[in-house]
């Protein structure tokens, strides 16, 4: 059974989600994210659109204020911050989060 997109991210805490701008284009396009995995430095979105996307949120070495934001192509690279966040328990000495919204992401592999 499908959950409601809608309901889900009204009860969603504001800081397991954000909103991914893109430019494709002259159309500026915002796709809703879900937070799925989070380390000391890193988050890992998810796009809710009909062809998701991985968004990690790094924070920069030099400068803890800064933020970049980087769209992930290799899978292995998700799969290693998965880990990270202990989807498989502790791994190179980082201890992370494994957010339920992969739950909902799960349960809900055509939501656009």
């Amino acid at each position: 059974m499908s959950l409601d997109l809608d309901t889900f991210l009204q009860h969603t805490p504001d800081a397991e989600k954000t909103i991914i701008h893109t430019q494709k284009g002259n159309r500026r396009l915002q796709f809703p994210a879900l937070l799925v995995a989070q380390t000391a430095r890193q988050k890992l979105f998810v796009t809710l659109e009909a062809q998701r996307r991985y968004v990690t949120h790094t924070l920069a070495d030099d400068n803890p204020d800064e933020l970049e934001l980087d769209f992930v192509e290799d899978y292995a690279e998700v799969e290693g911050l998965m880990e990270d966040a202990g989807l498989y328990g502790l791994h190179d000495g980082e201890v992370g989060i494994v957010y339920h919204n992969l739950l909902f992401l799960l349960m809900n592999p055509a939501v656009s």
